[in-house]
């Protein structure tokens, strides 16, 4: 009956089985040899019902019976297999229903010894690695620990290799895109998009393409963008993502995370070249998705999340006080959206420490520097040593505690910073892109620490800062020209003059080459006094040589500025065909004095885990 059940769907036939295996089970003595297996049937009929129907009733005596029998039972070690998986899918159902880990970590020890066994993988051990795989991802999205992780990795990637269908591609994707939050290993970044991109290929194939397979390659291309800064990853990240939208309809339970993934796109696009068009599109695409009907708590906060980021870019225009107030509540609402303990309401109040602190900047008000430090006091607090956002918000703490004791001389803030900086250091790759900002906050706070007016250290970390090459061109100058100036004060000018060559350097690159001609000089407006600054070096070091040398970058710079667009030169060309050609030669030898200086082009990649908190 139960068999007629599972052929047919007949929820009359899976209740009348599941009554008659009771009834058999009571006719039986427990040492009776019947008794397993009796138990353990009737255990499958109560999975098979929960899974069909949603009835669990039945469901803890199940969990108690398929572990008592699974002891007893005189089967093959293949069919111990099968009994072993069906306990563990019990458990898997049940911890889905009540949230226990206790659950998990029993289901994933009655498997994992099936899979470390010494033989010849066999077919039916496909079920048992699924199962134990979908265990190890239920205890990572639990705990947020990453420990589970490599483990789950390996068992998909046998998957993969035995069977490759979609779904294991899929999957083996998802788990590599959590691993990348952790490592931030750019081979695993890349092999996540490759099996996302195995996942839609097979659908197309078989003519039954997989939006979500298209909704994870979109957003792991945008985190490649994030990650290396690569235009062309961004570009296909959102016509991926608009594709995706296009695939589902509005009732599809996946659109809410296409909708959210294509707006974080569009933002990624917004913030790097200044696109007006990408910031109103996507506005629009996340106010679709906060008007869709029963939109989970889980997923309306990530929209709130994505529509504060898109409110704070029209501060370029100008900072308003309604857009600042508008993202801040925005943010404090996908807090409070997420219920106590949740994993991810730590780091939500990143962004509301962000908020904070950008309207004490344009406001002065005390209060919201006070409430943002509340904020991280609770954030750091709840957030794991482990979890990979960990060092951001230890950062953005941190440099909260900095600004507080500018207010007045607090060494106490200023030396808990410096803790906070180093945890976050020592939490991070050595080339990870943050790692320059840190060090630039933490040379910030050691240089204003009492009788630190001109502290080696702080040049140190400047130093540092400024010759790390995954940083952005932003924070690079900016390390530069505050190591430049420690060295100016120290009275050590070989080295103020190598510091000053650097940040000028850096100039060419602030600006994406996507913005308009204004923008890109308004990237440059608060660096207007550093050639000069690093020409008087020059001279005080007796180097005329260098003076002449960084005057000459620096007009480079303006140069570049005005005249990079190949379409101003196309149209002088059509007028003025030889004064074109001398633009032409005279950019080419301001290409090569900038490459006999060492400078290579540049891009500027977002800064992941620092909440947009940068020091002036």
């Amino acid at each position: 009956m139960l068999g007629f059940a599972r052929r047919t769907g007949s929820r009359t036939a899976l209740y009348e089985a599941v009554r008659r295996y009771w009834q058999a089970l009571g006719l039986v003595e427990e040492p009776d040899r019947l008794w397993p297996v009796i138990a353990s049937n009737l255990a499958a009929a109560v999975l098979t019902l929960a899974e069909e129907t949603g009835d669990h009733d039945d469901l803890d005596e199940a969990v108690l019976l398929a572990r008592r029998a699974l002891g007893r039972l005189d089967v093959p070690p293949d069919e111990l297999a099968h009994f072993s998986v069906q306990l563990a899918r019990l458990l898997l159902f049940r911890h889905d229903l009540s949230g226990e880990r206790a659950d998990l970590d029993e289901a994933i020890g009655t498997l994992s010894p099936l899979v470390l066994r010494e033989r010849a993988p066999a077919p039916e051990d496909d079920d048992v690695l699924h199962v134990l795989v979908s265990l190890l991802r239920s205890r990572y999205q639990l705990t947020g620990g990453h420990g589970d992780l490599p483990q789950a990795i390996g068992l998909q990637e046998q998957l993969v290799a035995r069977r490759g269908e979609q779904d294991d591609h899929y999957l083996l994707a998802q788990l590599l895109s959590w691993h990348f939050s952790h490592n931030f290993s750019t081979e695993t970044l890349d092999r996540s998009i490759h099996h996302y991109e195995q996942a839609w290929r097979l659908g197309e194939a078989r003519g039954a393409p997989s939006p979500s397979a298209l909704n994870g390659l979109a957003w792991m291309l945008n985190r490649r963008f994030e990650h290396t800064g690569d235009g062309h990853d961004r570009d296909a990240a959102i016509l991926m993502a608009r594709q995706t939208v296009s695939l589902l309809p509005d009732d599809d339970p996946a659109l809410p995370s296409a909708l959210g993934i294509f707006a974080a796109a569009l933002h990624s696009r917004s913030r790097a070249t200044g696109s007006m068009p990408d910031l109103s599109e996507g506005l629009t695409v996340v106010d679709r998705a906060l008007s869709l009907p029963d939109v989970a708590p889980i997923d309306r906060a990530i929209h709130l999340l994505n529509k504060a980021a898109l409110v704070t870019l029209r501060h370029r225009g100008g900072w308003r006080a309604a857009d600042s107030e508008l993202a801040v509540g925005l943010w404090r609402e996908a807090v409070n959206l997420l219920p106590p303990g949740h994993p991810k309401k730590s780091v939500y109040r990143i962004n509301v420490i962000a908020g904070l602190v950008d309207q004490f900047r344009h406001t002065d008000e005390a209060e919201a520097l006070d409430e943002a430090l509340s904020v991280g006091t609770v954030a750091l607090a709840e957030l794991p040593a482990e979890h990979p956002h960990r060092a951001g918000l230890c950062s953005n703490h941190a440099l909260t505690l900095l600004l507080s004791a500018r207010l007045g001389p607090d060494d106490e803030k200023l030396r808990s910073a410096i803790a906070l900086l180093d945890e976050a250091l020592n939490l991070l790759p050595a080339d990870h892109p943050s790692v320059a900002l840190i060090l630039v906050n933490r040379g910030t706070a050691r240089s204003a620490l009492s009788g630190a007016d001109v502290s080696a250290e702080a040049g140190r970390d400047w130093g540092a800062a400024a010759r790390l090459e995954s940083a952005p061109p932003s924070v690079r100058v900016t390390a530069a020209s505050h190591w430049a100036r420690n060295a100016v004060a120290r009275r050590d000018n070989r080295t103020a003059v190598t510091a000053y060559t650097l940040a000028v350097g850096y100039l060419a690159n602030l600006a994406d080459p996507g913005l308009e001609r204004d923008d890109k000089e308004l990237h440059l407006l608060e660096w207007r006094h550093l050639t000069a600054e690093a020409t008087a070096a020059a001279l005080a070091a007796d180097d005329p040589e260098s003076a002449l040398a960084l005057l000459d970058s620096g007009r480079c710079v303006q140069w570049s500025a005005r005249l990079q667009g190949a379409d101003e030169l196309d149209r002088l060309a059509g007028v003025r065909p030889d004064l074109a050609a001398a633009v032409r030669r005279l950019t080419a030898l301001f290409a090569a004095q900038e490459t006999t200086d060492g400078m290579l082009p540049m891009v500027d990649p977002p800064v992941p885990g620092d909440a947009g908190l940068r020091m002036p």
